[in-house]
C-alpha cells in the first residue's frame, strides 16, 4: 500500500472519530462516573480547540498578503 492510500485512509478514521466526538458531545452528560473518561473526553477536546485554533491561524496568516517586504519600507523609510 502506497504512503498516500495509507494516509488518506488514516485522515478517514480522523474524520469518522471527530465525528463521533461532536454527536456525542451534543448529549448531556448527567454523571460522570468514569474519571479516565473524563480526562480523555476533555484532553480530546482541547486538542481538537487547538487543532481548529491551528488551522485557523495558518489559512488567514496565508490569505492576507506578504506585509514583510512593505513593512520592512516603512521602517526603512523613517530610519
Amino acid at each position: 500500500m502506497s504512503p498516500t492510500v495509507r494516509a488518506a485512509s488514516h485522515t478517514d478514521s480522523l474524520v469518522s472519530e471527530m465525528r463521533q466526538m461532536v454527536q456525542t458531545s451534543a448529549r448531556p452528560v448527567l454523571e460522570i462516573e468514569d474519571r479516565d473518561q473524563l480526562e480523555r473526553s476533555v484532553s480530546a477536546r482541547i486538542g481538537t480547540l487547538l487543532m481548529v485554533l491551528l488551522i485557523t491561524i495558518i489559512l488567514t496568516t496565508s490569505a492576507m498578503p506578504d506585509m514583510g517586504p512593505s513593512l520592512a519600507k516603512v521602517i526603512q523609510a523613517h530610519l
